[in-house]
């Protein structure tokens, strides 16, 4: 009886990430302009940096590729900022092929970011725009570090 009780309490909710870090070749895939939104966390959340979900945007038909939070920083020297420095060598590769690509890097709150993962809560991207804050703007703490990280890989993959 106890054992049912406590399967009943148990919450299944469905992700919406379409990617994780294995499947950047999803990215070759695609032929369009895009939008590559940034999404850092505010505060941090189970890790040591603030980490990131990169939601790439296609421009004329609005479909939209995230990745999972967890997975990409821009701080540290480990898997998050490789993550990140492959995602960006993807998106070179994309403008070598003649497309579009802008990148937004915004800063968001952390429960906005969680909570976008799933279908069921409701938050939509641009809850996500709407909410958040361009990084160049927000200069606090460990963000203007964040900030050159974000600048060195632009410029080391020429998307500037």
């Amino acid at each position: 009886m106890e054992a049912t009780k406590i399967i009943d309490k148990i919450t299944f909710r469905e992700p919406k990430t379409t990617l994780s870090t294995n499947h950047f070749d999803l990215l070759s895939k695609i032929n369009k302009n895009v939008i590559v939104f940034l999404f850092i966390q505010k505060d941090r959340s189970n890790s040591t940096w603030n980490l990131i979900s990169p939601i790439v945007k296609e421009k004329d038909t609005g479909k939209f590729f995230q990745f999972g939070l967890g997975y990409f920083a821009l701080q540290g020297s480990g898997g998050g900022l490789s993550n990140t420095c492959s995602l960006f060598s993807h998106l070179k590769k994309l403008k070598n092929r003649g497309f579009q690509v802008d990148i937004l890097p915004k800063i968001a709150e952390t429960s906005l970011m969680s909570d976008f993962e799933y279908l069921d809560s409701g938050i939509k991207l641009q809850d996500l725009i709407d909410n958040s804050i361009d990084l160049i703007n927000y200069r606090e703490k460990s963000f203007s570090w964040i900030y050159q990280e974000y600048q060195r890989l632009l410029e080391k993959h020429k998307l500037d």
